[in-house]
């Protein structure tokens, strides 16, 4: 029998699963098609604010690249597609997946007008946000997306998503929030940089 391997953690959370501020615990979940997911150690009031998404920044154009569709038309295509195929060598190598799963969009920065996504794929990179599973029925938390107007990278401003309590959570309750309509939808259909 093969035993699995754990999945890499991000570096703010200890030996024990525990983050942010000892408040919150990272362990498998109950059902297993969701892998890790964010609990929470204590009583948690609403309106607390818990941590921020963090990840690479990305363009739409620069997600295109990296998890686009694999079809190569031109010479741009075909770059683009070598550029695709080390970077997935690269993360491979390290053990990280490139699946797109982790895209945060962020929205759209008041300088330049261009779409920002957060992409917390990569566990050196992000934190403990990234296990934070989804739920329709009854989600313990909100997701409050925004680009500030400060400088960031090349003039594109800084995404901020902010993660806070909406109702009293109980201390071993899983921390989740509604993706929302779409989420599990191809992003590149709706593409318009």
């Amino acid at each position: 029998r093969r035993r699995r391997r754990r999945p890499a953690l991000t570096s703010d959370v200890d030996s024990a699963g525990r983050c942010a501020g000892g408040r919150v615990r990272i362990a498998a979940c109950v059902a297993e098609s969701k892998g890790l997911g964010a609990f929470a150690v204590m009583p948690l009031s609403p309106g607390m604010v818990l941590g921020y998404y963090a990840g690479e920044v990305l363009t739409l154009a620069e997600m295109i690249l990296r998890y686009g569709s694999g079809d190569v038309d031109s010479p741009f295509e075909y770059e683009a597609a070598n550029q695709r195929a080390a970077w997935e060598a690269e993360r491979s190598a390290r053990g990280v997946s490139s699946s797109g799963t982790y895209l945060f969009n962020a929205g759209r920065c008041p300088l330049s007008g261009r779409t920002l996504l957060v992409d917390g794929e990569d566990p050196s990179l992000s934190n403990w946000t990234r296990y934070i599973n989804h739920s329709t029925r009854r989600p313990a938390l909100s997701a409050r997306s925004e680009v500030l107007a400060a400088e960031g990278r090349d003039g594109l401003g800084t995404p901020r998503v902010t993660f806070v309590t909406l109702r009293e959570i109980a201390e071993g309750e899983e921390l989740t929030f509604d993706y929302g309509d779409g989420f599990d939808v191809d992003v590149l259909s709706f593409v318009d940089e």
